[in-house]
């Protein structure tokens, strides 16, 4: 009786352990979004970020055209681990841009999301 107990707290014990760490790595990868995906020279995107550490460092990349890259710029996650971003696009080049985010602390990287800056308004008519 007293070797089933032991045997019964063990088993007990090790299941416990396997559903806590499952819940601690169950993490969703952090996810960018922009909008417009596609504007007018002069004009702004918006950059979402959700699923991010919160309260926590976030670097932004943004890659242009020709491959070449801005200067990374440092964000701080809110609460819930979002941020929001404004993306002036006066001192861009036409065509299609490249944005990804760093999660420093979970060091983890989101999705790539491109948008395209044009200089005809002809171009954003669907």
């Amino acid at each position: 009786m007293k070797n089933l107990r032991t045997l019964l707290i063990y088993v007990l014990c090790v299941l416990f352990g396997a559903v806590a760490f499952a819940q601690t790595n169950t993490k969703t990868s952090p996810k960018i979004t922009v909008w417009p995906d596609k504007v007018l020279h002069h004009g702004h995107v918006d950059l979402k970020g959700t699923g991010f550490t919160p309260k926590s460092g976030v670097v932004s990349h943004l890659k242009r055209p020709d491959g070449t890259e801005f200067p990374a710029l440092a964000l701080y996650t809110n609460d819930k681990g979002e941020f929001e971003h404004d993306i002036d696009t006066v001192v861009m080049m036409p065509g299609v841009h490249e944005v990804w985010v760093e999660d420093v602390k979970a060091k983890t990287t989101s999705n790539v999301v491109r948008f395209e800056i044009t200089m005809y308004s002809k171009d954003l008519e669907k």
